[in-house]
């Protein structure tokens, strides 16, 4: 049985699974991704055996893992690919993979983190190297975040909020200075747009709840917004933010 028929007898063994690893990765042309063998990715409990295949065993495998192509064949995304293949190919191999993904819009930065929030496991395979990968590069943090802060700005702008000061610095008790990503100093009010990739952990977490108070001390009242906020529920957002500043302005003003 040739390379291209074993894959589609992989498929056609069990409906559940998938091209996955560096096999998945051939597929969809991402770079230094050579492995002879064949892997597929089964839910646990699932045996589909054929000599010349490798078997992985995963609890977590989500509908959006999953592409199905023409002739039977099952394949994980990108985004899961590159997710899992760490695990195989190492650090410096990943970080050329998702290079080469990222720069040929293959996936991008958000459908990545996507993937690293909802399987990220100590013990999975490839959570450590795609972690790793991701934060490394913080050029990839600046340009999310800056992406993320505009489309923010631009919604306050459009639903006539007062516009803020941007990068406001502000000097604590111990003598350690704050930036905000928006500020609204008349009202002492700060804004922070989050993304949860690099704020989702307890250390990150504990250090802006830690800020947060220091703050609140001198009076400044910091709200936070997160990437799921700005996709997904906007409008709602923006109404919270102006009736807080509705409030605030009432109270300082009294």
């Amino acid at each position: 049985m040739g390379r291209d028929q074993l894959k589609v007898a992989a498929c056609l063994r069990n409906p559940l699974a998938a091209l996955a690893f560096t096999t998945a990765g051939q597929e969809w042309g991402l770079r230094r991704m050579t492995d002879p063998r064949i892997h597929v990715l089964v839910p646990h409990g699932v045996s589909p055996e054929l000599e010349g295949v490798v078997v992985h065993r995963c609890r977590r495998i989500d509908d959006v893992d999953v592409v199905d192509r023409p002739g039977g064949i099952r394949i994980t995304s990108v985004a899961r690919t590159l997710f899992d293949v760490g695990a195989i190919v190492g650090v410096g191999r990943l970080r050329s993979a998702v290079e080469y993904a990222i720069d040929k819009d293959m996936v991008d930065f958000d459908d990545i983190a996507d993937a690293v929030r909802r399987l990220y496991h100590r013990r999975r395979p490839g959570s450590r190297q795609i972690r790793f990968v991701m934060n490394a590069r913080t050029d990839w943090s600046t340009a999310v975040q800056s992406e993320l802060e505009l489309r923010m700005l631009n919604a306050m702008r459009r639903a006539g909020l007062p516009d803020p000061i941007l990068q406001h610095s502000v000097r604590l008790s111990d003598g350690s200075s704050v930036r905000f990503d928006f500020a609204w100093p008349d009202l002492m009010l700060a804004l922070e747009v989050d993304h949860s990739f690099w704020h989702s952990g307890s250390g990150e977490s504990t250090k802006d709840k830690s800020r947060d108070r220091k703050l609140a001390g001198l009076g400044w009242l910091t709200l936070r917004v997160t990437d799921s906020d700005i996709k997904n529920d906007l409008v709602s957002t923006i109404g919270e933010i102006a009736a807080v500043m509705k409030e605030r302005g009432t109270r300082l003003g009294e």
